[in-house]
């Protein structure tokens, strides 16, 4: 499995949870990313279960994805 860098899981999860239903153009566009690795990294986020996709190409943060989002932003660690 490929590794995502923290920093760029917390970006992310940021822009999905600010901007629900963004989809990963989108994403990539706002964050200044190449899409493919906006992309990948919504594929870890996904499988780790941080994010939920409820449509093909559109994604949602989940409970678990904001609780971990919390922990990060108030400066706790996270380690997966």
């Amino acid at each position: 499995m490929k590794k995502i860098r923290k920093q760029n899981a917390k970006e992310l999860l940021v822009q999905i949870k600010s901007n629900p239903r963004l989809t990963p153009i989108m994403l990539a566009e706002r964050l200044k990313w190449n899409i493919g690795t906006v992309r990948n990294a919504l594929v870890m986020l996904f499988e780790l279960g941080l994010i939920d996709r409820p449509a093909r190409g559109v994604y949602e943060i989940t409970k678990a994805g904001d609780s971990v989002l919390s922990q990060v932003e108030v400066g706790k660690t996270w380690s997966s």
